[in-house]
């Protein structure tokens, strides 16, 4: 894996410490809270996201966290929207259930994890074959990062994904993401914040991993893969002005989502926005 480490100036040494530091101390407070609005208004996304005329575009998968559908995720569609993609973005809810439950559910239970993740490569054969031409993407954010490399993993032969990005993992570290990352076409790019200690750090070590190892998750320590396809983007004080804190609940923004991962959607190869962005 190709790891991007900040680009500190001396000014910004601070930042690198203090900022994702009590970033990290909100995150479950924080996290509470957004689940408790969930089944309001601010889980819903755009009516127009994903209709015909975009899916000849293009379609880019959003799947949220194990919270269930939530402001997070939403934001995510509304992110890559605002970044200009023209392409359909649907959020698949993989993660919706019984409030609080779910969140059980959707980080334990391996057959869910399957289930889901063929939901996905149903979604991803059937679009392909509706418009042959339409690049797919996936972006994922905590527990649904896990169900992206379980459903690229899982594609056909005949299916490349052009770009899948995890923000904030809950994969174990040592989990090998290079067969993921060969049926990419472009890259497989995990975003990863060292003021993530709470939810991928002490809470994966108490409650596993998605692919169920009691440890730090990638989503803060990183991977132990290495392939040319895989890329961490590590976070950095830049970031601050997206919304992008180190931390969890701020780890796939709306601003960071709009400026940083749609420019990396949006070009045809990826190359020089992601290079930008690293």
């Amino acid at each position: 894996m190709i790891f991007a480490r900040p680009k500190l100036h001396r000014r910004g040494h601070w930042l690198a410490y203090v900022v994702p530091l009590i970033a990290g101390m909100i995150d479950l407070p924080y996290g509470l809270f957004i689940r408790l609005l969930s089944p309001f208004r601010c889980a819903q996304i755009p009516a127009n996201a994903d209709t015909p005329r975009r899916q000849r575009r293009g379609l880019t998968i959003v799947l949220g966290g194990i919270e269930g559908p939530s402001y997070f995720n939403a934001r995510m569609v509304r992110g890559v929207l605002a970044a200009g993609y023209r392409g359909a973005v649907r959020r698949l809810d993989w993660n919706d259930g019984i409030l609080f439950v779910r969140s059980a559910v959707n980080l334990m239970s391996r057959r869910h994890h399957e289930r889901e993740a063929r939901k996905v490569v149903e979604i991803a054969v059937a679009h392909q074959a509706a418009n042959p031409c339409s690049p797919i993407s996936i972006i994922a954010q905590s527990g649904g990062c896990w169900i992206a490399v379980r459903a690229v993993e899982l594609m056909p032969e005949s299916i490349r994904v052009s770009t899948v990005v995890l923000h904030a993992p809950a994969i174990s570290p040592g989990y090998d993401l290079t067969r993921a990352a060969e049926r990419c076409m472009h890259a497989l790019i995990s975003v990863e914040g060292c003021g993530d200690y709470v939810i991928v750090g002490l809470g994966t070590l108490l409650f596993g991993t998605s692919d169920r190892r009691h440890q730090p998750s990638g989503g803060l320590v990183g991977f132990e893969s290495r392939h040319e396809k895989l890329v961490a983007m590590r976070w950095r004080p830049s970031w601050l002005r997206h919304w992008h804190w180190g931390n969890h609940t701020t780890s796939a923004s709306f601003a960071f989502v709009r400026d940083i991962i749609g420019p990396i959607l949006l070009s045809r190869r990826g190359g020089k926005a992601l290079s930008r962005a690293c």
